[in-house]
């Protein structure tokens, strides 16, 4: 067989295998809805995301539900996520999907409780950069956070969506927020710049009318 070029193809090998490490605007596909919780049975949802252009973010994980029933700023991005996928619910059921084994040193397929209803959903994900101190070691280490939720293939945002809008606004403000504001800094001495925004309040249930 031979070899046809595709320019495509080529500019993607670029990026391939890589980690998002920078702040800023992803489209791609949700590889991992994990169930979590926390030691203090927080619970959570962790996200784990590869772009079209195959660069992956393993970690994005939202704590949402304190075990007294109060909401975190991580459920309006569940929230967001649920809308921007169009999903009007996702039932916990097994998953499976690829995680980093410390003994094997590279990624191995692993099994957990999650969320069947939301892997290999297509979504748009504004990124900021997240600098911390490890509290074991005292190095500083760096992340990438969600600071925003948008529909990959239209640009809206969930409150877009369920304002049935016609175009989509949302996103440009997010991105110029972002752009502002690309790394929150949170290390040990440290100045914090940039804050991740609130999300609006999502309702208790989905209505009837909902476009999804």
């Amino acid at each position: 067989m031979s070899l046809v070029f595709d320019q495509t193809e080529a500019r993607k090998a670029d990026s391939q295998g890589g980690s998002i490490r920078d702040a800023g605007v992803y489209r791609g596909t949700i590889t991992r809805a994990e169930k979590l919780l926390s030691k203090n049975n927080v619970e959570g949802i962790g996200i784990s995301f590869k772009t079209d252009d195959g660069l992956t973010a393993n970690y994005l994980d939202l704590y949402t539900v304190k075990p007294d029933g109060e909401k975190l700023r991580g459920f309006g991005f569940a929230q967001a996520i649920l809308c921007c996928t169009r999903t009007r619910e996702a039932s916990e059921g097994a998953i499976t999907f690829e995680r980093y084994d410390k003994d094997a040193g590279g990624m191995v397929k692993a099994s957990a409780n999650g969320y069947p209803e939301l892997m290999g959903k297509r979504i748009g994900l504004l990124l900021q950069k997240e600098l911390s101190t490890n509290i074991k070691t005292g190095k500083d280490v760096e992340r990438v956070n969600i600071y925003g939720v948008f529909e990959a293939d239209t640009g809206f945002t969930s409150s877009e969506i369920l304002d049935k809008a016609t175009k989509s606004e949302q996103l440009n403000k997010l991105v110029d927020a972002l752009e502002r504001n690309p790394v929150r800094d949170n290390r040990t001495g440290g100045a914090i710049r940039g804050n991740s925004p609130q999300t609006g309040s999502a309702p208790d249930a989905f209505e009837d009318d909902l476009p999804f």
